[in-house]
C-alpha cells in the first residue's frame, strides 16, 4: 500500500483503488483513463482531507486517511465522547470541500479559463469536477455509512442519543426503497448494487454499535465469587475508531 503525509496526516493507497480506472475505462481509452484515474484520485483525497482536517480542529488524535476501491474513509480517536454537532460537522465536510473544489473548477470552465488547454488537461479537468460534484453530492444522500448518514445520525444524537443509530437506520431504508426503484427504472443498475452494498455495511455497522452497547456479563462461577481488592494498575479502555465516511 502507498503511504504518505498530507498536512501531517497519513494518507495510505490501496492496490484496490486502481478499480477506479476500471470505471474510467467505461468512457474512456489510451492515456485518457490515467488522467481520469488521476482527477478520481485528487478529488477523493480532497474529499477525506477535508473530514481529517476538520476532524484535527475538533481535537481528534491519530488522524489518518485510507483510499481505496469505491472512495476512501477517515478515521480517528478521541478521549472522550464528542459533541453531536463536532460529529456531524466532520461528516459534512468532505462533501462540502469537493462541492467547493467541484463547482470552482465547473464556474471557472463555464467562463473560458481552460479554453486554450490541450484536450488531456481537459479530460484532467472535466474528470476532476464531475468527480468532486457527483462523489460529494452522492455522499450527502442520507444513507449510513455515507456522510449523508453520519450526518442525520449525529443530528439525532443531539436529542437522542439512545435512539439515534436505530432511527438512522430506519432512514437508511427508507432512502434505498425510494433510491433503488428510481435507479433501476433510469438504467443505473450499477448505481442500485451500489446503494445497496452501502446500505448492507451501514446494517453491520449499526449491528457492531448495538453490541458494543451491551453489557458483558461473564457467567462463569469465578465471576461470580466476591473480589475484594480492584486491580493494582487498571488500565483505561481505548477509544473506539470513528469512521464518518
Amino acid at each position: 500500500m502507498l503511504s504518505f503525509k498530507l498536512f501531517g496526516i497519513p494518507v495510505g493507497v490501496h492496490a484496490t483503488f486502481l478499480f477506479i480506472a476500471l470505471l474510467g475505462a467505461m468512457s474512456y481509452r489510451g492515456w485518457d483513463i490515467a488522467f481520469w484515474t488521476a482527477a478520481a484520485f485528487v478529488s477523493i483525497l480532497a474529499h477525506e482531507m477535508g473530514h481529517a482536517l476538520v476532524a484535527s480542529g475538533f481535537g481528534a488524535q491519530g488522524v489518518s486517511v485510507t483510499l481505496y476501491g469505491l472512495g476512501g474513509v477517515t478515521t480517528y480517536t478521541h478521549a472522550g465522547a464528542m459533541a453531536p454537532w463536532k460529529s456531524f460537522i466532520i461528516s459534512g465536510a468532505g462533501s462540502a470541500v469537493g462541492i467547493a473544489l467541484g463547482g470552482t473548477l465547473w464556474l471557472a470552465v463555464r467562463s473560458g479559463v481552460f479554453d486554450n488547454v490541450g484536450p488531456e488537461a481537459m479530460v484532467f479537468i472535466n474528470s476532476l469536477v464531475f468527480t468532486s460534484l457527483v462523489w460529494g453530492i452522492l455522499n450527502w444522500i442520507p444513507i449510513v455509512p455515507l456522510d449523508g448518514g453520519h450526518m442525520v445520525q449525529s443530528f439525532i444524537s443531539i436529542f437522542s442519543p439512545k435512539r439515534a443509530p436505530l432511527i438512522s437506520q430506519i432512514i437508511t431504508w427508507i432512502a434505498v426503497a425510494v433510491i433503488v426503484p428510481f435507479a433501476w427504472t433510469s438504467g443505473y443498475r450499477f448505481g442500485v448494487i451500489i446503494v445497496v452494498m452501502f446500505a448492507f455495511s451501514g446494517l453491520r455497522e449499526y449491528r457492531q454499535q448495538a453490541a458494543r452497547s451491551k453489557p458483558r456479563v461473564d457467567r462463569t462461577p469465578e465471576a461470580r465469587q466476591p473480589q475484594p481488592y480492584p486491580p493494582a494498575d487498571p488500565t483505561p479502555p481505548k477509544p473506539p475508531p470513528e469512521f464518518p465516511i
